[in-house]
């Protein structure tokens, strides 16, 4: 998520809403299988795997479900009924889950190219969108592509389809707020697409190869160590960013929490989006995504320090089980349920000095080319 200053922002009006709370569990019993055919996890394995059994994987369904999105916006354009209206809502936050899980290995093209701002900026300038709205100005693709950030992508999707509150009605949606969806969830396709062919294999110069061949000719990473430290940076990187910035930043000090700071709020997606990051992390250090598994960290570093790995392992599953305690939607949890909050961070902070820590210091001393 790229943020923009706190200048931006918009006075965004509430509705209660609650979860059902659950319990929260340390699950230690629920780690993926170690590796296929029993195989020994390698340097070379465990980035071969990374690429192809996760990332590949996570960006083609990204991709697919952005497609659907835009669908189900084209539907409702066509027919503005409340039933394809919460369609297109579903089809936002299907798109929503694998975007925040790849948020876990925010490198490479997606921040390279700057896909990341293109699709994920947060603030949202309302007040800019409602008079883009209320101006004449075309709303075709290539002018949505030429809008500032703060202007398009997933938040100006979620505020078009849900609404003040998550309020929105399909009989209060115009024309023109059709037109203006339709080119932004055109250009979130778009950019999805592209992000995924930067790094399918049958595409030329794809970042796949330069994972693979680190250290055997790769011209990003010179060698293996280099490689597998840019996906440990980037864990603890969305930790961090979920800890202190996504979650912190609404909450506020002395109980001045401002609601108007937190991200997905439109929706009430909040809570889910920084459950479906850390469980980005987990994807990661288990090398698992859809049920598949893959050489990964988590088995280079359980054969040479167990406790490290007994560590990292029971820190994610206690980050990602911690948001069950969180029962409201965020929006409303920065005021009632500060507590639990504050609990969550915790376990963030945990798992964070445990990634860009003891895991890298691991890296630095057991990874040699």
């Amino acid at each position: 998520m790229k943020k923009l200053p706190i200048v931006l922002l918009s006075v965004v009006l509430l509705t209660a809403g609650c979860r059902k709370p659950q319990t929260t569990t340390t699950i230690t019993s629920d780690i993926p299988p170690v590796t296929t055919e029993g195989s020994v996890a390698t340097t070379e394995n465990v980035l071969r795997d990374f690429a192809d059994v996760l990332v590949n994987p996570n960006y083609r369904d990204l991709q697919a479900n952005a497609l659907l999105l835009q669908q189900s916006v084209t539907t409702l354009g066509a027919s503005r009924t409340d039933a394809n209206l919460s369609a297109a809502q579903n089809a936002w936050r299907l798109t929503r889950a694998p975007w925040e899980n790849c948020e876990a290995y925010l490198f490479g093209p997606v921040e390279d190219q700057s896909y990341d701002p293109t699709m994920d900026t947060w603030p949202l300038d309302r007040t800019q969108l409602d008079s883009l709205l209320a101006s004449s100005n075309n709303l075709t693709l290539a002018d949505i592509d030429a809008l500032p950030d703060a202007l398009k992508g997933f938040h100006a999707v979620e505020y078009m389809l849900f609404g003040l509150g998550g309020q929105q009605r399909a009989d209060s949606i115009s024309a023109r707020d059709m037109a203006y969806m339709t080119s932004l969830t055109q250009s979130i396709a778009n950019t999805t697409t592209t992000l995924r062919n930067s790094w399918d294999t049958t595409q030329p110069g794809n970042y796949t190869v330069a994972i693979k061949k680190a250290g055997a000719g790769s011209t990003i990473y010179t060698n293996r160590k280099a490689a597998i430290q840019a996906i440990v940076t980037a864990m603890a990187n969305i930790c961090s960013e979920v800890g202190t910035g996504k979650m912190e930043e609404p909450l506020g000090q002395n109980g001045h929490a401002d609601s108007t700071l937190d991200e997905s709020s439109f929706s009430h997606n909040s809570t889910t989006d920084f459950t479906n990051n850390i469980k980005g992390i987990k994807n990661v250090y288990f090398c698992t995504y859809n049920g598949v598994a893959g050489h990964s960290l988590h088995d280079l570093v359980a054969a040479s320090n167990k406790s490290l790995d007994n560590q990292i392992t029971n820190a994610i599953y206690d980050a990602v089980g911690s948001f069950n305690t969180i029962s409201s939607h965020y929006e409303i949890a920065i005021y009632t349920q500060r507590t639990q909050i504050q609990a969550v961070q915790a376990k963030l902070a945990t798992l964070q000095t445990l990634l860009e820590d003891d895991l890298n210091n691991w890296v630095i001393q057991n990874i040699h080319d």
